[in-house]
């Protein structure tokens, strides 16, 4: 005689459910309000001219994005190229009969082409010929913009895989996770391997017991929700709305993102920080994975590994499964 299934009660479906359904909301506001937009917030431009030359284009500025920019006068066109190239200027603009304008298209597409309009519509205000547009740091062949986001974020996501496919190990102990992560991670390039799949793939390996049921939501909630918007590999942080503009000097893939770009384009400048932040999470990864060691002996079975169904759902953690009837 085939098994009756028991009945579910709804209760339970809907403790099941709010987890796409988070999804279903978070991916998309977080997403749109990230990106529908992009929109100047201090966008450090380098001046080359004499006061009334930096005025007008100050007033300009202002006029296009109030708060937008923030202008700053450089003594000579080498300088104001030099801040472009390590990074500590989204542009340059040299006054002139026409003017010239220095971007760095690999340091952000968007924002370069988005500048390049600016400054456009600022010389047909005046009614000057348009600026001169020089780009001292171009893409390389075959990459439009993103290709830095789609090499970081893909190896990120494999070190949160890797930790949630371990969950289906609960015999493994802490030492084993770590180590498939690092050779899950050691098939990525070196720079993004050391600063995101390892950073965040062995801070959710001693999460993962930790967290418990709950870790799931937690960790792809920091990994989606928060993470991608953030990045700066699609729209740089200058451009995104406040709260992802500060999470970008945080999280973990925002840096990695500005550590990769950094070294393929513009040789490691401008990274101090970010490697810092970067020294910090991955001292939060260990101290994760020696709290999680301590918490269980090696081999322990987990609470998060007994039940798929227990990462999702709170109220079932750690509950066996109703018995079928016969």
């Amino acid at each position: 005689m085939s098994a009756i299934q028991p009945r579910i009660p709804w209760q339970r479906v809907a403790s099941m459910l709010w987890f796409p359904v988070f999804f279903a909301i978070g991916l998309p506001l977080t997403f749109e309000t990230a990106f529908h937009q992009p929109t100047p917030h201090n966008v450090p431009i380098a001046v080359v001219g004499n006061p009334d030359q930096v005025r007008l284009v100050t007033g300009a500025l202002d006029r296009a994005r109030a708060g937008g920019f923030e202008v700053r006068t450089s003594p000579s066109a080498m300088v104001a190229v030099a801040a472009v190239r390590g990074r500590t200027a989204a542009a340059a603009s040299v006054a002139g009969s026409s003017g010239t304008l220095y971007t760095a298209r690999a340091a952000s597409a968007i924002r370069a082409s988005y500048l390049q309009g600016v400054f456009t519509r600022i010389a047909t205000e005046r009614g000057t010929q348009p600026v001169r547009v020089v780009d001292l740091v171009p893409l390389a062949s075959g990459d439009g913009g993103t290709g830095i986001f789609f090499f970081v974020f893909p190896l990120m996501m494999a070190g949160l895989i890797t930790a949630i496919v371990l969950l289906q190990l609960p015999t493994w102990g802490i030492g084993g996770r770590v180590i498939v992560v690092a050779a899950v991670g050691a098939i990525g390039a070196l720079a993004a391997y050391l600063t995101v799949v390892e950073v965040y793939g062995q801070l959710m390996v001693g999460a993962a017991p930790l967290l418990k049921q709950y870790f799931l939501p937690v960790s792809l909630t920091a990994a989606l929700i928060l993470s991608v918007p953030s990045s700066g590999g699609t729209v740089p942080p200058d451009l995104l709305p406040g709260l992802f503009r500060d999470l970008s000097y945080a999280l973990p893939l925002a840096r990695g993102v500005k550590i990769t770009r950094s070294i393929a384009y513009f040789h490691g400048a401008g990274i101090a920080q970010a490697t810092l932040v970067m020294g910090v999470w991955a001292a939060v990864a260990v101290g994760a994975v020696v709290a999680a060691s301590l918490r269980r002996p090696s081999g322990a079975r987990t609470a998060a590994a007994s039940h798929s169904l227990s990462l999702l759902n709170p109220k079932t953690a750690g509950s066996e499964p109703a018995p079928t009837t016969t």
